[in-house]
């Protein structure tokens, strides 16, 4: 199972204008105002019992040196070996299923090339970080796609 944002939330609430003069979006970078830096990457959260994980695409923002040296390194072979990990914080709000994620703080683990970042959330209070340290049930994971399936996200 899998879902995600197809941008940054500080992109998703722009003015198509305001998008056209102020943004450059790719598939996994963004860039607002030459100051906010944005990177795609994937939360994944283990299902119990199961090899499987239930897999959140979601946007982080860092900083400019930091986006500039992933960027640098996006087809370098053994990247993840060589960069990393970088900080950053949670992009997306995902208000559908969990209160108060926009801004956690998170790791950005470099994986091979053509894999998306690993985001490691290190607020160990918060319920998605939990959610990620010590997984959730196939039940809860198929409760959370019903309702993101029901709700605008």
């Amino acid at each position: 199972m899998s879902f995600a944002a197809d941008s940054p939330d500080m992109y998703a609430n722009m003015s198509e204008s305001d998008r056209e003069t102020r943004a450059v979006i790719g598939s996994d970078q963004c860039i607002i105002d030459g100051k906010w830096f944005f990177l795609r990457g994937c939360l994944e959260i283990p299902l119990i019992g199961s090899r499987e994980v239930f897999l959140w695409g979601l946007w982080a923002i860092l900083h400019e040196t930091d986006f500039d040296e992933i960027s640098e390194s996006w087809e370098e072979v053994g990247r993840q070996q060589l960069h990393g990990p970088f900080k950053g914080r949670l992009a997306n709000s995902l208000s559908a299923c969990y209160e108060d994620c926009l801004n956690l703080k998170l790791r950005i683990v470099l994986r091979p090339v053509g894999e998306r970042p690993l985001f490691v959330l290190e607020e160990t209070e918060h319920p998605l970080s939990l959610a990620q340290a010590t997984g959730i049930s196939e039940q809860a994971a198929v409760e959370l796609a019903v309702k993101l399936l029901h709700c605008p996200y």
